[in-house]
């Protein structure tokens, strides 16, 4: 017959952590999404999705890699980027305006070399061969080049 301890109007149990094979291979946890993709709404929005691009996927990296990017960096770039946006709309002071533009230019420099650390770091966490991401291709292609490469880490890794 049936257990008489147990109570019927105790809520079921189960299991709600994530396992889609994360642990050994965190790259997984990323989204796959054409680098096209990311090319064409960084176009149509005039840069601002590379901008939120640049800032998920860092937290994202930042939630799994040893290696944590420091939330000021981000903050620090996200409000330069609005500062030096903000003054280019207006156009006003531009002397003001060039500073501010050239600082955003280092910390953006700064904040995308960390993420690709970060990245080769859970791409090769979980992967056969090493796979190194290039400066080069990073400097001039940042978020595409990083998604082309996110995805092809999963990829291979599936």
């Amino acid at each position: 017959m049936s257990d008489n301890t147990a109570n019927v109007y105790e809520a079921p149990e189960a299991n709600l952590t994530q396992n889609n094979d994360g642990s050994n291979k965190p790259i997984l946890n990323f989204d796959r999404f054409s680098a096209w993709g990311v090319f064409f709404l960084s176009i149509i929005t005039l840069g601002i999705y590379s901008v939120y691009w640049l800032v998920n996927r860092t937290n994202k990296a930042n939630s799994l890699a040893k290696n944590q990017i420091a939330q000021g960096l981000i903050y620090g770039y996200v409000a330069l980027y609005v500062v030096n946006l903000v003054l280019s709309i207006a156009g006003i002071l531009p002397e003001l305006g060039f500073i501010v533009s050239l600082a955003s230019f280092v910390v953006a420099i700064i904040l995308i070399f960390s993420l690709r650390t970060s990245l080769t770091e859970l791409i090769n966490e979980g992967s056969a061969e090493p796979v190194k991401l290039n400066g080069i291709l990073t400097f001039f292609f940042n978020v595409i080049y990083f998604q082309y490469k996110i995805n092809e880490a999963i990829d291979r890794q599936q």
